[in-house]
C-alpha cells in the first residue's frame, strides 16, 4: 500500500515543480547565451536591461523552488492528514507509519531533485556563456589533476568511504529536518485555535532541543571531507576548539569511521524520535473537526 501512497502523492505534486524546473532550464539558456554575447552588446542599453530583468527572474525562480520545497513539505502533510482530506486518507487501509513514510519520501525526492536541477542548470548556463574551443583549450587541467591528488592523497584509500558516510549523514540529516516539521505540525494540531503560532514555536524549540544535542555530543562539527579539503588549500576550518565531546573522543581514539558512524547514528535517533512523536499523536491524539 505504501507504493501507491508515493504513486498518489508523486502524481499530486510534479506537475508543481516540473513547471518550474522547466522555467529555470530554459532560463539558463536564455542567460548563457546572453552572457555570451555580453562583450558584443555591452554598450546597448536595451540589453544591459534585458541581462537585468533576466537575473532577477533567473532568481525568482530559484528562490520560488525553494520556498515550494519547503511550503509543499508541510501543505501535503498537514492538509493531506490533518485537514478535511484527512477524512479519506484515515480511512483507507494503511497504518499511520506508511502515511508518514509516504509524506517523507516524496519530500526528500523532490528537495533532493531540486538540488540537482539546480546544479545541472547552473553549470549550463555557466557552459554556454564561457565554454567554447578556444577557452576550452586555456583550462588548467593538470592543476585540476593536482588539486585532486592532494585530495585523495590526504584521505588516501578511504575518500570513497568518507564521501559515502558524508552523503548518508546528509541524508539523515535532510530526513530529520522534515520529520521535525511533521512533529511541529503534529504538536501544532493539538492547538486549533492557534495552530500557526504552536506550530512555529514548537519547530523551533524542537530545533533549539536538537542543537544544543548536537553541540553536546560533537556531531555539527564540520564534514572530514569539507574540512580535508580546507586543509588541502591551506584554510583550516576547525581550527576553534569546542572541547572534547563524544564524536571527538571515538574518532581519535577508534578512528574515523567509528566517528561517522556515531555521527549517522545519532542523527538517525533525532530523526527516528521525531517520527515516533508524530506516529504517536496522529494515532492518540487525532482530532479531524
Amino acid at each position: 500500500m505504501l507504493k501507491q501512497l508515493l504513486k498518489y502523492e508523486f502524481k499530486a505534486t510534479k506537475s508543481l515543480y516540473f513547471g518550474l524546473y522547466l522555467a529555470l532550464a530554459l532560463l539558463s539558456v536564455v542567460l548563457g547565451v546572453t552572457f555570451r554575447q555580453e562583450h558584443a552588446l555591452a554598450h546597448s542599453t536595451s540589453f544591459q536591461n534585458l541581462e537585468v530583468i533576466l537575473m532577477i527572474m533567473y532568481v525568482s525562480v530559484i528562490l520560488a523552488i525553494a520556498v515550494l520545497c519547503f511550503v509543499n513539505t508541510i501543505q501535503r502533510f498537514y492538509q493531506n492528514l490533518l485537514g478535511r482530506e484527512g477524512y479519506l486518507m484515515h480511512t483507507l487501509p494503511v497504518t499511520e507509519t506508511q502515511l508518514i513514510l509516504s509524506k517523507l519520501i516524496t519530500s526528500m525526492v523532490w528537495v533532493l531533485c531540486s538540488g540537482l536541477v539546480g546544479i545541472v542548470c547552473i553549470t549550463v548556463m555557466v557552459s554556454i556563456s564561457v565554454i567554447d574551443p578556444e577557452t576550452f583549450g586555456m583550462v588548467d587541467w593538470n592543476g585540476w589533476k593536482q588539486l585532486w591528488g592532494m585530495l585523495y592523497g590526504e584521505l588516501g584509500a578511504k575518500f570513497w568511504l568518507v564521501t559515502f558516510w558524508t552523503i548518508l549523514i546528509n541524508l539523515a540529516r535532510l530526513a530529520s529536518l522534515i520529520l521535525c516539521v511533521y512533529a511541529a505540525c503534529m504538536i501544532a494540531h493539538q492547538f486549533p485555535k492557534h495552530v500557526m503560532v504552536a506550530g512555529i514555536l514548537a519547530f523551533i524549540g524542537l530545533n533549539i532541543v536538537e542543537t544544543q544535542l548536537d553541540k553536546l555530543l560533537g556531531t555539527n562539527d564540520v564534514s572530514m571531507i569539507v574540512d580535508v579539503m580546507y586543509r588541502v588549500v591551506g584554510v583550516n576550518v576547525t581550527g576553534v576548539s569546542y572541547g572534547v565531546t563524544p564524536m571527538r573522543w571515538l574518532t581519535a581514539a577508534l578512528g574515523t569511521d567509528v566517528g561517522y558512524l556515531f555521527c549517522f547514528a545519532v542523527t538517525a535517533a533525532i530523526a527516528a524520535a521525531y517520527f515516533f512523536l508524530t506516529r504517536w499523536l496522529m494515532k492518540n491524539k487525532l482530532n479531524l473537526e
